[in-house]
């Protein structure tokens, strides 16, 4: 056992010699808990490629099963935690949520009943695209499920007004933590007076660029990367890439998790120096873990090929002299 975790340390260090610090974003988290397998081939993937972050998706699934405030039944999330971070060195675990309920009645509840802090989330992520108006309209999934229930109106400005009260919960939580927690939130079509208000209440902006090719993501991007190098308050930034078939799962078989964010930050450089410095730029994120590890395999198959084929064609040349 001492070897075996003794090897899990030496690993990391090498990977995160020749790696960046990316987020991961894991979804489908209720069919990986409680299965040793799963659980370390996800922490073995984020050990492999750079990530060390990760936000559980899905935890309204898993407390169905695991109620999250019951300190009887949230051992089996509190193992997996404490290895994440322990046996894999994963800096930080966070827990996503839809509203400052769940998080009050739910995520920080778990939280509370937790003594070690490497059994505790460490970040709150809000997960609540509040910019789409088929879900904030009458009928819509937001509408229907919370927005009427608060007295709020199915439009832009009553799925705004519970986006920031929401926000403003989980600050609250985290304030009367004793461990540290940041308040992060995921953030796709704002407006700048929208942002200006959100920043004041988060501690980690998570910012989707949702595009097939990488090459185009910047200009995707820009008019609201300069809307957060013009506020006030600027929390730290992330860019969200997605693994998803409708974006960069296509792209992501053929080329590396680091060509694609070069990519990014040359175009951003080529256009404006200075906005990476202003907008407080970090590192990325992936969404979603189970298909980029699809795309991720497929790559590293065709790597594979690739130096089987050279390695064939030097052998052949050294025996045909």
């Amino acid at each position: 056992m001492k070897f075996h975790k003794f090897l899990l340390i030496a690993l990391f260090l090498i990977f995160k010699t020749y790696s960046s610090d990316r987020i991961l974003y894991v979804d489908e988290f209720y069919h990986i808990l409680g299965n040793t397998f799963k659980e370390e081939k996800l922490l073995q993937f984020t050990l492999e490629n750079g990530f060390d972050k990760i936000i559980l998706y899905d935890l309204h699934k898993v407390n169905k099963y695991y109620p999250l405030a019951d300190p009887k039944k949230n051992h089996i999330l509190a193992k997996f935690i404490y290895k994440a971070k322990v046996n894999y060195g994963l800096k930080e675990v966070g827990g996503s949520g839809e509203s400052g309920e769940f998080f009050m009645n739910a995520i920080h509840a778990y939280n509370k009943t937790r003594k070690n802090p490497n059994e505790k989330f460490d970040s709150y992520n809000l997960e609540y695209e509040y910019w789409k108006e088929d879900d904030s309209s009458e009928g819509g999934y937001y509408c229907e499920s919370y927005l009427k229930r608060y007295g709020k109106t199915c439009d832009r400005a009553g799925t705004f007004d519970f986006f920031l009260n929401s926000l403003s919960t989980m600050k609250a939580l985290a304030g009367n933590s004793n461990h540290p927690i940041k308040i992060e939130a995921y953030v796709g079509k704002f407006e700048k007076h929208e942002i200006n208000k959100i920043a004041k209440l988060v501690d980690r902006l998570l910012v989707h660029v949702y595009v097939r090719d990488p090459k185009k993501g910047f200009n995707y991007v820009s008019k609201r990367l300069q809307f957060l190098s013009e506020i006030e308050k600027k929390p730290i930034v992330s860019i969200i890439y997605s693994s998803e078939t409708l974006f960069m799962g296509g792209w992501l078989k053929y080329n590396s998790l680091k060509k694609g964010e070069k990519i990014f930050l040359d175009s951003m450089q080529a256009e404006d120096k200075q906005l990476l410095k202003n907008i407080n730029f970090t590192n990325f994120t992936y969404y979603n873990y189970n298909q980029l590890a699809k795309s991720v395999d497929y790559y590293n198959y065709l790597q594979a090929l690739a130096y089987k084929k050279e390695a064939k064609e030097n052998l052949d040349a050294i025996a045909s002299k």
